[in-house]
């Protein structure tokens, strides 16, 4: 039996990693998820992870993703995996942060004014653990009408976090600015990608 190679794809052959490369790379020179966590508190991960959210230009792309259809579950697990590779967290803790993250990405599509997705129907098998599917109907159910209740589930004091209080901070998200700029972005996006065929003569 013969393996055909496409041809733009041999010189890229011996491109990727060797397995257990890893494992041979400098002790000096170790990559961030394989030191020592930066926060080992569930408090004061919670704490960063709000109030990046918070941030305008992360508000823009989270509220984006959201209205162009993307799982609350997906972006989370994103947010949360982008932080642990960047070494500030470890694998246990981020399990514990997914549930609160949700819980904040339901905030702020609250306050924006975006009925969310919240997670994919084909991740739903049949082998799912009842446990799983139980915490899954939960959420779905028990959506956190108010930003009180986000907070409650989410286990965090929303008052004066580094000086910042969150839940006032939730309360101070223009929707109908992001919403604006967003359907801009997209406009432009689709104007410079028309292709017009000239006029003939």
């Amino acid at each position: 039996m013969t393996i055909e190679i496409d041809k733009n794809a041999e010189p890229h052959l011996f491109d990727g990693p060797i397995p257990g490369q890893s494992l041979t790379n400098s002790k000096e020179n170790p990559y961030p998820w394989e030191q020592a966590p930066q926060i080992t508190s569930h408090k004061e991960a919670m704490e960063i992870i709000f109030l990046e959210l918070l941030k305008e230009e992360n508000l823009e792309t989270v509220s984006t993703l959201m209205i162009e259809g993307t799982p609350i579950t997906d972006i989370a697990q994103m947010l949360l995996t982008l932080g642990f590779q960047a070494g500030k967290w470890n694998p246990d803790l981020m399990v514990t942060l997914i549930e609160p993250t949700i819980y904040m990405l339901l905030a702020i599509a609250e306050q924006i004014g975006i009925d969310p997705v919240l997670d994919r129907p084909e991740d739903r098998d049949a082998e799912q653990s009842d446990d799983e599917t139980e915490t899954m109907m939960d959420l779905e159910t028990s959506k956190p009408s108010t930003k009180d209740e986000v907070f409650q589930q989410a286990n965090i004091n929303p008052a004066a976090v580094q000086g910042l209080d969150i839940e006032e901070r939730l309360q101070q998200i223009d929707g109908k600015k992001i919403k604006q700029s967003i359907l801009e972005k997209r406009n432009n996006n689709n104007q410079s990608s028309l292709l017009s065929r000239p006029e003939e003569n």
